[in-house]
C-alpha cells in the first residue's frame, strides 16, 4: 500500500514518518491490491496538532480528520477513527456477499430443479456443465484483450458500443469471428 505524507508548518522528521507509516499500514490490513493508497496530511495550526488521512479504496474513499495538543496523539485517533470505517465497510461487504451467495444458491437450485442434465438422451447434445457470469459492457478490443489472458476460444461480452450482446470466438487458423445480433 502506498502512502503519500504531506506536512504543513511543520517539519517532518524520520520518526514522525515512521510512526504515521505504521499506524496507517495497521488499518490497510483490511483491504489491499493496486488501487489501495492513503494520503496523510499533517498540520499545525497556533496551538493545535492536525491529522487528516484520506484512505483510497478503489472509487470508495474514507476521510479522518483529528486535532490535539499533542501531534502523536492526533495521528492515534485519526487512525483509529479510520480503522473503524473501514471495519464497517469489511462488515457491510461480507454480509453483502453472503446475501449475493444465498441469492446465486437459490438461482442455481431453482434451474437445476427445471433442467436435469440426465433427461437428455443423446451424448452428443447433453450439456455437460453450464457457466453463469455479470455481462458488462466494454469494448471490442478490451473483449479481445480479456479473451487472450483467460485464454478463452470463445468469450461473450456485452458491446459498450451498441448495447447489445456479443461472441468472440477464435477458429482454428487463429482469426477472431465477432457474432454480433441483428434487431
Amino acid at each position: 500500500m502506498q502512502i503519500n505524507i504531506t506536512a504543513r508548518h511543520l517539519k517532518l522528521t524520520g520518526a514522525i514518518d515512521s510512526y504515521v507509516r505504521k499506524k496507517v499500514s495497521k488499518s490497510g490490513k483490511f483491504f489491499y491490491g493496486d488501487d489501495v493508497w492513503a494520503h496523510v496530511i499533517l498540520s499545525v495550526e497556533k496551538s493545535r496538532q492536525i491529522t487528516e488521512i484520506n484512505f483510497h479504496m478503489g472509487k470508495l474513499v474514507f476521510r479522518a480528520k483529528e486535532q490535539s495538543p499533542d501531534l502523536y496523539a492526533s495521528i492515534d485517533l485519526a487512525a483509529d477513527k479510520l480503522e473503524k470505517q473501514l471495519r464497517k465497510q469489511k462488515e457491510i461487504s461480507k454480509i453483502h456477499r453472503k446475501q449475493n451467495l444465498e441469492v446465486s444458491k437459490e438461482k442455481k437450485n431453482s434451474i437445476s430443479e427445471v433442467f436435469s442434465y440426465d433427461s437428455m438422451e443423446d451424448s452428443r447434445t447433453k450439456i455437460s456443465e453450464i457457466k453463469r457470469f455479470d455481462l458488462r459492457p466494454i469494448g471490442i478490443e478490451e473483449a479481445i484483450n480479456e479473451m487472450d489472458l483467460l485464454n478463452f476460444r470463445v468469450y461473450m461480452f456485452l458491446n459498450s458500443k451498441t448495447d447489445k450482446v456479443n461472441v468472440l470466438y477464435r477458429k482454428d487458423s487463429g482469426s477472431i469471428v465477432l457474432l454480433e445480433p441483428e434487431m
